[in-house]
This record gives C-alpha cells, structure tokens and sequence, in this order.
C-alpha cells in the first residue's frame, strides 16, 4: 500500500490541486490568514514636516528617479509621465535652487538627453546618458560630452562612481571606463564584468565606486575589483548567509562608503561589504507569513459580493495558504538536506523589510524600505554609522526612488506612479531626526528578553501561529489543545493548525491530523480551511503495516512507479529516505543540481553497488 498522505512531504507539498466549485454560503470577505503582525522593533520619530517642491503645474511627473546635491543645487533625473522613450530609473535633467525655490528642467544642449545617473565633482555635473557621459560646468553651463570618439564605447550605463580620483563609468555591458586625473579622454579599465551565466546575460544595473574600489550588480549578482586589480571577483553567496529566504537576495541598490566598503540594499535586508577583505554585515528582514483577507481590490463603499466575487476572493486568500505551507515544506526539506535557515518569523534585526534606496550622509546612513503595512509607501530609518545603532523611522505616503541630502535637509524623490498628482519631491528637516537623545538609539541585535515581552504581549492564538511556522509543532498543540482537546469556541483556522502540526512536517502523527481533520470538517464545513484540508486529507496508516522493502532487481518502471509518492516522475529526498533508508541522500546521485533524481540519476544509482 502506498503512502499517499507522505505527499504532504514532497516537492509539491501540501495544498495543492485545484480549487472545487463549492458555492458561496455567505458573501462576507475571508478575513486575514495568519494574522501575526510584523513586530516594530524600531520606535517611529515624531511624524516629520515634509515640505514639497513643485514642478510646474505643465510638466506630469511620474518619478524623481535619481538625485545629488553638489554646489548649492539639487540634481535630478525626472521621468515625466508621458515621455515614451524613459523608464524606470532614467529621465530628464532638472535642477532645484534652494535659495530661489526655482525647480526648472535644465535647457540647452542635454536637454533632450536621456539622463540615467548624475555625479557632482570638480566644479562639473556628470552625467551618465544614452549615447554616451557628459559633464555640465555648473557655472558656465557648458557642456562636454564623451562618446566613442573621447574613449566611451557604450551607449548605456549602470552608473558612475569616483574610484580613486578619477570619475568612473560602468556599461551595461560590463565594460568600465575612468577619466584619469589630468587626462582628456577616458580609458577603458582591462577586463569587463564577467557575465555569470552566459546562455541567460543580465544587462549590470547597478554601479558603485568606493575609494580604489568598484562594485557591479545585477540580479543576485554581485562582482568587485581593485582599480588596479586584473579582474573582477564574485561576491559569493554572502548576501544570504544567515537569511530567511530561500531564494537568493536581489539587488536593489548600491553606494560606496567612501573608504572601500559598499552598503547594497536588497529584497532581504541591508548588507555592507569591506571590498578588501570580503567580510560582510547583514541586517535582514525576515518574511511575512500573514495573508491578507478582504477582496484584494479596491471596491466602492455598500459593494454587494455575488458568488463569483467572493469566490475569486476566497480562491485568493486559499491561495496564498498554499504558497505559506510549500514554503514551510521546502524549509523543512532544506533543513533536513542539510542547509541553514534563519527562521521565517524570528527577526534578528530591526530592520523592518526590504531595501530599496540607501544614502550615506557622513557619519549617518539613510535607509529606504518598503512600506509594510503602509503599502505602496515607504519607510525612511535613521542609522548611525559610528555606532552601529539604529535612531528610528518615519513613513512616506509614496514609493521613495532616490535620496539626496545637504547640511540642513534629507531630500526624497518619490514616485507617483498612479497619477494622484501629489508631490514627488520633498524635503525633510534632518536636525529633529539626528538630535535624537543617544540614550533612545538602539543595537540592530534584538535581545531574548525583549523578544520575549513582545511574545507574551501576543494572543494565544498568535503565538500559535508563530510557533507553527517557527517549526515548534508542539507549542502549537500546547496553546491550541492544552488538555488534548481544542477549546469549545475553537475557529477553523486553530483546527487547520493543529491538524498540520501533526503532519509528517510537524509531530509526525497521521492518526491525530486525520481527527482534527475530521472535526474541522464536521464543525466548520463551508470554511476555506476546510476545503483546504479535505483536498489533502491523509489516508490512515495502520501502526503496525510496515514500509514496504525494496525489491531486488527492480526495473527502472518499477522503481518510479513503486516510489514516487507524489507523480512528478522523479524520486526526491524524502522518498529515496523511504526506500533506501533513513541514510540515503539524493545529493550522493543528483548531477543536475535539482535535488531530485530523474530517470537517468535512477538509473545511474540502480547501478551502483550496495553498501
């Protein structure tokens, strides 16, 4: 008899299959599904005045995308709303003055120009641009431009950087070109960014120069190299040690620090590298396993559900259940294999989500992260360098794209990508923020008993959920069935939970997971939690049937069919455990990297000797 209910260990574990048409009993939204709210490790600042800057009421503005202040002006790169020939992260050149409130595009001879960067140095504005880097004398307004013909044999760029003394500029194709001090042209540095994976080259897009030296990234790519180094060398998988995720961090932004460190902002968390030595600091967000209720769209008040609406809406939220239990399953079978993960929900950093902007402003560091609960805004923290703490936080009702800062304000370019009309530059007076008392400042580590507290502050029904996506199934069952049986007024979303502690993920107890199975279907039969759980429900297993031994001389036809549990026509880790013992390792036999053995990988393992 094959083990059918082990199918919750496999590849496609848990919760999948298609969704049956069971009609609507009620047209109220699902509510949210593991409701455990993110904790704020990290207290807000007292909400800021954020003073806006305002285009002229003719030019649209879809996004400030990138900025520096250098000679008493505010550099932008803005891309307007209906300009068909920018997109993210490139625009046209516009110019702010301070002392005259005057925000107007700069005219002339880059007026046209597609911008991409902006770098002040040397009394000059460059500018990296399609076609080619051009620097503006910020006096005269005289422009230079250099293309093929003064060294530049690319017509798109990642950024520009200064390494060394030089201004710098990466291609997207990888090849680097610096001006020497003194010199006319530039030069291309020997050897270009290697491409990582060449049957699928990313384009690089991002670029940063520290000191001596430079920084490329694409993707999860991320390569260094000395000025006067021979070639670029990988960064390695440093980004994701001590991560929550299991997919590799991508790279959303990167800055030098001046000194031969870069501080790169990903989808994870913020990281700095010491470029000489390799070492890295990682600060991560850990993710949310929380999977919002409601209709999933914005609907007009007194909006009646039909049955479609609601169905579309449950098929939603039973949606995002499936893909919570995949990822547990993965995690469970990652950490049997063998690999490290940081738990999902245990955050060991204040850092609230994401990066996706980051600007060194000497001794501070300002941080962008993802809104959160404050979706589609941003977060902007305060870290200080020094001292390694972090000083708070303020929101920002729009995505920040970029930042730029002066001795007397932090400035933000936002974007505005659904037309609202509100202002997408605006500035924030940074001495209520820096002349925070130090005593409020606080260590990115979050010590156990501060943790604890914020554990004992949380409902049953809470820490239920934290523990059971912490791995801790018997907490679950603790808080949830403390006398062995759920409470009178249990919800079905407590049954589900305690079912699935059960599971061969959890307690490994089939006999248990199919009763709480059953009472959640018989309390609770029009719940989404129990439509989900009938559609996996295990078979019993007889306590004493054993598993079934190998055997001898089975056909390749054979093993598959006898041994793949799950029908992908392969054998993953937990089957091959099954069959060949608790021993067996699929990495012993798996060349393509996949973690599962194919027909070939079968074949090759059907061949080898026995131990």
């Amino acid at each position: 008899m094959k083990l059918r209910w082990l199918i919750l260990l496999l590849g496609s574990v848990g919760l999948g299959g298609s969704l049956g048409a069971v009609p609507a009993k009620t047209n109220v939204p699902p509510a949210d599904v593991f409701a455990l709210k993110p904790f704020e490790w990290l207290a807000p600042f007292p909400r800021p005045r954020l003073l806006p800057a305002t285009f002229p009421r003719e030019t649209s503005v879809a996004a400030v995308e990138q900025m520096a202040f250098g000679y008493d002006r505010l550099w932008l790169v803005v891309r307007r709303r209906f300009d068909t020939n920018t997109g993210p992260g490139s625009g046209r050149l516009w110019v702010f003055t301070p002392e005259l409130n005057r925000l107007e595009a700069v005219r002339g001879a880059v007026a046209e120009n597609v911008v991409t960067d902006v770098l002040p140095h040397e009394r000059k504005l460059w500018l990296a641009a399609v076609g080619g880097v051009g620097a503006i004398d910020t006096q005269t307004f005289s422009v230079t431009g250099y293309n093929e013909s003064r060294g530049v044999v690319a017509t798109n760029f990642a950024g520009l950087g200064l390494l060394g003394d030089s201004v710098a500029a990466l291609g997207r194709n990888g090849a680097l070109f610096h001006l020497p001090l003194g010199g006319s042209d530039f030069v291309r540095v020997t050897g270009s960014v290697p491409t990582v994976n060449p049957r699928r080259p990313e384009p690089w897009t991002h670029f940063a120069a520290s000191k001596h030296w430079a920084l490329a990234a694409a993707g999860t790519n991320v390569l260094t190299r000395h000025l006067q180094a021979p070639q670029w060398l990988p960064v390695g998988g440093e980004l994701d040690r001590g991560s929550a995720w299991l997919t590799p961090a991508r790279v959303q932004c990167v800055t030098g620090d001046g000194a031969g460190g870069f501080w790169l902002g990903t989808e994870v968390g913020l990281h700095w590298l010491d470029a000489e030595t390799g070492r890295m600091e990682n600060h991560l967000a850990v993710p949310g396993v929380k999977v919002a209720g409601g209709l999933g769209v914005t609907a007009a008040p007194g909006f009646q559900l039909t049955p479609v609406a609601y169905r579309q809406a449950t098929e939603r939220v039973m949606n995002g259940i499936r893909d919570r239990m995949r990822e547990r399953a993965r995690r469970v079978r990652a950490r049997r294999e063998g690999r490290e993960l940081a738990s999902w929900v245990e955050a060991t950093s204040r850092l609230p989500d994401g990066v996706t902007a980051v600007l060194q402003d000497q001794t501070w560091l300002w941080v962008v992260c993802a809104g959160g609960n404050l979706s589609p805004g941003s977060r902007v923290l305060l870290y200080h360098l020094p001292s390694r703490r972090w000083v708070g936080w303020f929101p920002v009702g729009l995505p920040v794209r970029s930042l730029a800062a002066n001795a007397r304000h932090l400035w933000l370019g936002l974007e505005d990508s659904s037309g609202t009309g509100a202002p997408t530059l605006v500035a924030v007076d940074k001495m209520p923020l820096i002349s925070l008392p130090q005593g409020r400042w606080l260590a990115d580590e979050i010590r156990p008993e501060e943790r604890g507290r914020r554990l004992a502050a949380l409902s049953p029904k809470e820490r239920a959920v934290y523990a059971f996506f912490a791995g801790d199934a018997a907490k679950v069952v603790e808080l949830l069935a403390p006398d062995g049986q759920p409470r009178a007024d249990v919800d079905p979303e407590s049954l589900f939970l305690l079912a699935f502690a059960h599971d061969p993920l959890g307690l490994n107890q089939p006999e248990r997971m199919d009763a709480y199975t059953t009472q959640l279907q018989q309390r609770f039969p029009d719940s989404l939690f129990t439509e989900l759980a009938v559609q996996v429900r295990p078979k019993p297993v007889v306590a004493s049937e054993p598993v079934p031994a190998p055997a001898e001389g089975e056909t390749l036809e054979a093993v598959i069919e006898r041994h793949d549990l799950n029908g992908d026509g392969k054998v993953n880790a937990v089957e091959l455990r099954l069959w060949r013992g608790p021993e067996a390792k699929v990495v012993d036999f798996d060349r393509n990297g996949d973690g599962t053995l194919d027909r070939e990988e079968l074949s090759a393992l059907l061949a080898a000797p026995k131990l």
